[in-house]
């Protein structure tokens, strides 16, 4: 495996001058992009409670509701300084996100620290998915840039942004230099999935929702159309 271990150790002033060079190839009418710093934090927040814990298949599918663990873990992710936001250039209204960490492939997941048991039981079914995926044996690395959250709020959905926010998050990946450089993404609903594949990801696993059983019972329920996980993968390099 590339022993890379540089991106944890990425720094604000780094950090920042790749949002710059993203925000200069930035175009969008009426919308504003920003990273998600401390003074965006309480609105990515509730962005997440209202937006993605509330809308995402598999949230629903498990009953995930947002709770103390379920803000704690959105909170580790704000504090890096990878996220972003769009927001609406009139009256700062928050129109999408994509919320991104770092991960590592010898990241211990702690599952039975969960105290909140539908978040439990999400992350144990993530955790097989993980492992038959195999992202890093896949593409020989250590570390990856790691998309854990995206969504468009209603109003704003069917104009786009979730396809804009994602390539722009690719963008800003690419400025930090590193090459070549690798980002991980789970995308389990149909809109999702096909902003990721028309991005270049490459599908490494998918599981259907039907095909989870804990103690024989189907327990990931109410997804609607949306009928699958899948897992992603994606080598960025000028090579």
């Amino acid at each position: 495996m590339a022993d890379t271990d540089s991106l944890k150790c990425l720094t604000m002033e780094q950090i920042q001058e790749a949002f710059d060079k993203t925000l200069n190839n930035f175009k969008e009418p009426g919308v504003r992009l920003v990273l998600i710093t401390e003074k965006y934090e309480e609105v990515a927040l509730k962005f997440a409670r209202e937006h993605y814990i509330a809308q995402e298949p598999m949230n629903k599918g498990f009953g995930v509701t947002w709770t103390d663990d379920v803000e704690a873990f959105f909170k580790s992710a704000f504090k890096l300084r990878l996220s972003l936001m769009f927001l609406n250039e009139r009256d700062d209204d928050p129109i999408a996100f994509r919320v991104t960490r770092i991960a590592r492939y010898d990241d211990k997941s702690d599952i039975d620290d969960i105290k909140d048991q539908p978040l439990k039981e999400l992350f144990r079914c993530m955790d097989y998915c993980e492992q038959k995926t195999d992202f890093f044996g896949h593409f020989q690395t250590k570390e990856a840039f790691h998309f854990i959250a995206l969504a468009v709020a209603p109003k704003y959905k069917q104009l786009g942004y979730g396809t804009k926010i994602v390539n722009v998050a690719i963008d800003m990946i690419r400025h930090f230099g590193f090459d070549p450089v690798y980002i991980k993404v789970e995308g389990s609903s149909n809109f999702s999935q096909k902003i990721f594949e028309k991005s270049g990801m490459e599908m490494l696993f998918e599981l259907f929702f039907d095909d989870w059983e804990v103690k024989g019972r189907k327990i990931i329920q109410n997804t609607g159309i949306h009928k699958s996980v899948r897992m992603y993968g994606m080598k960025l390099s000028t090579a």
